[in-house]
């Protein structure tokens, strides 16, 4: 049987609504016991070096039901248009100017919990839907295609000048035309048949090969030009097994990063893996590091976040861990490294955070009424995160 769990929360619509909150869902007698201050809809403690929210905007109907809904879709910039996307679980995609005029709105018809991906020279828009279609879109927010595949899919897509390739929580890759949205080429994996963390690990386009992490642990890189199998390496034979046979987590739930040719990927057991990009060979791997849900290149450094260690920084040269900053509400997101050496990341239970690159130290917060299970999202000097209950925060970087 097939099951898949959440990892930050149990049941994806399980946050009860919470009465008597402010404009951002934060009870104003919290926003004066921690010194903060309303700016623009949303409660926030400014700091040096962190942000501040321009302006938030509520994009679903948090208290017409009686469960707040876990929002999981990244906001994606287009900076050269001055906008801003971002999707739903109503199943909106929202397009918003940098200065939160709203431009239009596209109904995709099931949630969106996958990060769009923008073309820059030409402004359209590609993402999924959990019910397995990939959207693309115009600038104006016309539809230009939209082809369905078999699965749930949940990560950002990967564009290319003549291909978009998606991968869904099945471990199918699909790579699709742009210009008509056809099915050029699939690489599919074996079915898994034990228990898996929800989620799937986004897909990597670096050096003309395409890199991908699976549910049953495996690491490969592909042709992306026609789906052909370049290497594999299999994390799973490190996981030992537990007496009784009790089943573990294999999955390398990582979107791959890449630092100076070394491929870093991170299996929820097994830990994390250092992989020669052209090769796969496993250069190394440090098993203290379990659980960990997303990573982060910061120069010769990896920001790694753990639902078990919080967050902490790697230096890679040594492999020794420069600091660490423990969960306080939930599971930390996966953290995003600034331009500015800040990282942001969001908590399921808590604040959206920035600490600083070089201590760890905490230097901004804001709270959007619910937690934050989406990944933050990061362009130049503008950010952007979706709170559980669907608070949109647009940040400005100090």
């Amino acid at each position: 049987m097939h099951i898949r769990f959440a990892i930050v929360l149990a049941v994806a619509f399980s946050l009860l609504a919470i009465p008597g909150c402010g404009a951002a869902g934060t009870p104003a007698t919290n926003a004066d016991h921690f010194g903060w201050v309303e700016q623009d809809d949303a409660y926030v403690r400014p700091g040096e070096g962190g942000f501040n929210v321009r302006w938030s905007k509520q994009l679903t109907d948090r208290w017409e039901a009686r469960y707040l809904p876990v929002e999981l879709s990244s906001a994606a910039f287009d900076t050269r248009r001055e906008r801003v996307y971002i999707g739903t679980s109503e199943g909106n995609m929202f397009a918003f100017a940098l200065n939160g005029r709203r431009l239009f709105f596209y109904d995709a018809g099931a949630q969106i919990e996958g990060k769009a991906a923008v073309d820059a020279r030409t402004g359209e828009l590609y993402f999924p839907s959990v019910d397995g279609q990939v959207h693309a879109i115009t600038v104006e927010g016309e539809l230009k295609w939209k082809t369905k595949l078999i699965g749930t899919i949940r990560t950002q897509p990967v564009i290319a000048p003549d291909a978009v390739y998606v991968v869904g929580e099945n471990d199918i890759i699909t790579a699709l035309a742009r210009d008509d949205g056809r099915i050029l080429w699939t690489y599919d994996k074996e079915p898994v048949e034990e228990i898996t963390i929800a989620g799937h690990a986004g897909m990597l386009l670096e050096d003309g090969r395409l890199y991908a992490a699976f549910t049953d642990g495996a690491v490969a890189a592909l042709n992306p030009s026609d789906g052909r199998l370049y290497w594999e390496v299999e994390t799973s034979v490190d996981v030992e097994l537990r007496p009784g046979n009790v089943p573990q987590f294999l999955d390398v739930d990582t979107t791959p990063v890449m630092l100076r040719g070394t491929l870093y990927v991170a299996s929820f057991t097994a830990g994390l893996y250092a992989l020669n990009a052209r090769s796969g060979t496993v250069e190394w791997r440090d098993a203290e590091f379990q659980g960990v849900t997303g990573l982060a290149a910061a120069g010769r450094m990896l920001v790694i976040s753990s639902a078990r260690q919080g967050v902490s920084l790697l230096d890679l040269r040594t492999r020794q861990v420069q600091w660490e900053k423990a969960p306080e509400r939930g599971a930390p997101t996966a953290p995003i490294v600034t331009e500015q050496g800040t990282v942001i990341y969001g908590e399921t239970q808590g604040s959206l955070l920035a600490l600083s690159l070089s201590d760890g130290r905490e230097i901004a917060r804001a709270e959007g009424g619910a937690g934050f299970s989406a990944t933050p999202a990061v362009e130049g000097a503008f950010g952007g995160a979706i709170s559980n209950g669907g608070r949109f925060l647009c940040l400005r970087l100090n």
